[in-house]
């Protein structure tokens, strides 16, 4: 896929032959990842954590690349914050924040 803009020309031609043609600049956008899994959460102290399980992305652009920043400390009791990073191979990103709680 090229994006960026491209000039696209229609032609019709009416029943009696008479020909119309018009000339047209499109913009081709590439869309953002989006995120399948991600949610707030709440898991018990001493629980196993791990900020990737049941965490994916999907493009109509191919292959995503999914990061994340930030720790959450299941022997501690708090609230922390996890903001994940999807990008796909044309550069496209899109970024959602979760919070996990630890009781």
């Amino acid at each position: 896929k090229t994006l960026g803009q491209k000039s696209v020309t229609y032609s019709y031609v009416d029943k009696w032959g008479h020909v119309t043609t018009k000339d047209r600049v499109i913009n081709v956008v590439a869309e953002k990842p989006v995120f399948k899994g991600l949610q707030d959460q709440t898991i018990k102290q001493g629980d196993h954590f791990d900020p990737m399980t049941g965490v994916s992305a999907t493009s109509t652009n191919g292959p995503v690349t999914i990061s994340y920043v930030g720790e959450v400390n299941t022997q501690k009791a708090g609230r922390y914050t996890l903001t994940y990073t999807a990008t796909d191979q044309n550069g496209q990103q899109a970024e959602q924040t979760i919070v996990v709680t630890v009781e």
